[in-house]
């Protein structure tokens, strides 16, 4: 056995990751081919005796005979897998030393669509790995399931299947026509409701998940993360349970009139699509009033999506001669914050969250509402919960907790995840507040970082939180 748990970390970490951007942007997606990639390059390196194998039996992982610990490889990771292989049947995949791409793309396709509630779901999916030509990638059969609880943080597991649960409604529901089905309808409000428990329950583990960041921010994504930005003020605004939901709902609605120009999704250059563009609040705001698809949270909604661009002062689009609700100002700044932070078409470097304050500190009184952005502006913090950092140490890290009370907004608690040396260490988050006999800090933020600066893709900056 090699010397370095390296490997087998990073083995575990990929996989864990390949699989939620296959969940997340489906199998095509570049997200997704480039976590492959990476899955089969850490597969490479982690090669013993001609194989590299993951076995998992009730809360012990093991990779290559050796036992990963939660400190290891992030709760998130060992939690999914644990349960994961568990739904399926299975104890130990193995991957052979010639494995291909084509080997791990048939074997991710045909682990995540087989029919886990099947009694023999592990011969349906042994059968369509066959079927797809998977040569190098075998499994082998759980004989029987140890009723040993699976060891994780509830809360954060929670809160990754409330966001990919929101992702995968809100995905449908966005399709051309997606509201004409009222299952949809249905699915997104319980989608929300579910979010907004999670909120309630922790709020930093799923706001966290607003860090997730692609090159290819689809607007199912940019909505979801409205929502949970929109929810953060609604929590400090001391809303109702019921209240949030209706919120989140409307957030999550705010740009359907795009789904009516696909072609048009990014802001433009030509008068043409400008035109377009500046004409999706009020198509959103008549889909959702279109007969069929009123419900008392889609009347909100619609108020939303018809005002969200419509600016504090009024002087943006449409012209309105009164003032704007409640919840259109929360969603404008969650909107406008989360479009300044995101890559876009029209813009390949995203502001980073200093930056984007200080641009909309600028405009807060014309096209936010003053009270309400210092509001927003409190509660996210000068470095968001995911936020990825440079320490004055060398050291990367993941902020964790923002700093409440008296304590400096420049001071959170951080996740160290890479050390001054390049090396991936235990689990341990660090208090930058902390001092020295001389009461100077131990460490402070140089700067943030894209999280492609550091991991070799998204799914493994996910697994690191």
């Amino acid at each position: 056995m090699t010397g370095s748990f390296l490997p087998h970390r990073r083995l575990v970490a990929a996989l864990f990751g390949t699989l939620k951007l296959m969940q997340m942007y489906g199998r095509e997606h570049d997200a997704s081919r480039d976590g492959l990639s990476n899955l089969l390059q850490t597969i490479h390196a982690a090669i013993e005796d001609n194989e590299s194998r993951v076995g998992i039996r009730g809360s012990r992982v093991q990779v290559n005979g050796r036992t990963m610990r939660t400190a290891d490889c992030g709760t998130l990771a060992l939690g999914f897998l644990s349960a994961e292989w568990s739904r399926r049947m299975i104890e130990i995949v193995r991957f052979r030393s010639d494995i291909t791409l084509d080997d791990l793309s048939g074997f991710g396709i045909a682990f995540l669509d087989v029919d886990v509630s099947r009694d023999d779901v592990f011969e349906q999916l042994v059968k369509e790995c066959a079927r797809r030509g998977v040569r190098n990638v075998t499994i082998e059969k759980l004989e029987e399931i140890t009723p040993e609880p699976v060891v994780l943080e509830d809360r954060r597991q929670n809160a990754m299947r409330g966001y990919l649960r929101g992702l995968r409604a809100f995905k449908e529901v966005l399709s051309f026509k997606g509201l004409d089905d009222k299952k949809n309808q249905r699915r997104a409000r319980r989608a929300v409701q579910g979010l907004v428990d999670r909120f309630l329950e922790d709020e930093t583990a799923v706001l966290a998940l607003a860090q997730i960041r692609s090159h290819d921010v689809k607007l199912f994504q940019h909505s979801l993360h409205v929502c949970l930005y929109s929810l953060l003020v609604g929590q400090r605004l001391g809303m109702s349970r019921r209240q949030l939901g209706e919120l989140g709902l409307a957030a999550l609605f705010h740009d359907l009139g795009k789904t009516e120009h696909e072609e048009n999704r990014t802001r433009p250059g030509p008068k043409k699509q400008w035109s377009t563009f500046k004409d999706h609040p009020a198509v959103g705001a008549r889909l959702l009033l279109e007969e069929g698809t009123v419900h008392e949270g889609m009347l909100k909604a619609a108020i939303v999506a018809y005002e969200h661009h419509a600016q504090f002062d009024r002087n943006g689009f449409p012209r309105v001669d009164y003032a704007l609700h409640l919840t259109s100002r929360v969603v404008a700044i969650a909107d406008c914050y989360e479009s300044l932070t995101t890559t876009r078409a029209y813009r390949e470097i995203p502001y980073t969250t200093q930056e984007a304050l200080s641009l909309m500190q600028a405009k807060s009184g014309t096209l936010f509402d003053p009270v309400l952005f210092k509001v927003f502006v409190n509660a996210l913090g000068v470095y968001p919960v995911g936020t990825l950092v440079e320490l004055s140490t060398g050291e990367v890290g993941i902020v964790q907790v923002s700093p409440s009370g008296d304590a400096k907004p420049s001071q959170p608690t951080v996740r160290i995840v890479v050390t001054a040396t390049g090396e991936l260490p235990p689990e341990t988050d660090v208090n930058l507040a902390e001092t020295d006999e001389r009461d100077e800090p131990l460490r402070s933020i140089l700067r943030t970082l894209a999280h492609h600066e550091v991991f070799g893709s998204v799914g493994d900056y996910v697994a690191a939180m």
